[in-house]
Order: structure tokens, then sequence, then C-alpha cells
């Protein structure tokens, strides 16, 4: 199984901190991930796990349409906004069994990665700019606490596409 965590895009100021809308720059890097992730037959997400604030909705939704493929399940994950605590969704990501996009915020999605990558809050450091995306790999092996249950695959920044 694939975990796809995306950091939304690039967004505008404003308050109230949920509503605030993606930027021109913003929906542009969404849009040219979708595009890049188009020409990857490899990258089949069934499932999106999206933060119920607006940026990250919208970053979801602009990336989907530029990629061209669809999803079987959409879950808004109050878990996903940028305070709340992350670590629970590891088990539910264990129980789903198929290959995710999870759309996120700093601070969580960096808590997130560590948690899967290392089993550790923060642990593992991964720098997650605007519109970033990593792909790790779940691969739970015998590690005796050592680290957790995924390897990172591959990391994407849509400025360097």
């Amino acid at each position: 199984m694939n975990i796809y965590l995306l950091r939304h895009a690039e967004a505008e100021p404003g308050f109230p901190d949920h509503s605030r809308l993606l930027h021109a720059s913003g929906r542009e890097h969404a849009r040219r991930l979708g595009d890049f992730l188009r020409a990857k037959p490899a990258f089949q997400p069934t499932a999106l796990w999206c933060s119920p604030f607006r940026r990250a909705q919208q970053t979801a939704e602009l990336l989907l349409e530029s990629w061209g493929g669809s999803v079987d399940s959409r879950q808004d994950e109050a878990r996903l906004e940028p305070e709340m605590n992350p670590a629970p969704l590891i088990e539910d990501l264990q129980q789903l069994g198929q290959d995710v996009l999870v759309v996120g915020h700093n601070p969580n999605i960096s808590i997130l990665a560590s948690l899967l990558l290392s089993g550790e809050r923060a642990r593992t450091r991964v720098h997650f700019n605007t519109a970033v995306m990593v792909c790790l790999q779940w691969d739970p092996i015998p590690n005796y606490g050592q680290f957790g249950p995924c390897e990172l695959d591959w990391m994407l920044d849509p400025r360097m596409i």
C-alpha cells in the first residue's frame, strides 16, 4: 500500500483560517502536480482523506482534476486539521489497506510522516513546503519498535517540475 502525504498548496492570508482560499500560485502548483502524476501509472490512490479546511479541499480537487483519475472514497478528516494529533490515523491507515492520498497541513502532516517513518513524533524530520508530496510505502516488518511501518519511496515538489 502507498500512502501519499500532501501538504496543501499556498493559500491567501486571511481569517478565519479554515476558510482561506488558495493563492493563484497555489492553484498552479496543485495543477502542475496533477499533470505530472497523470504520466505516472504507479500513482493510483483509491481513497482520499482530506482536511476539511478550504485550502486543503481546493488542493485535493485541483490535483485530482489535473491528474484525471478518480478515487473510490473521500473522507473529510478533522484529525488532519493543523493543530490536531494525527497519531490515531495510523491504525486507520493500516485497516484501510489501499493506496490513499492524505491532504493536510503543517505541523501535523510532518508529524504523521515522522510517525510513519520512525515511530516517533519528531525523530524523522521531513520538510513539507506547500504543495510538497511524499510517497510512503507501507512495509511493516518486525523492527522491535526501532522505526515506523513505512519507507520513503519518493518526494515531489511541483516547483521542480
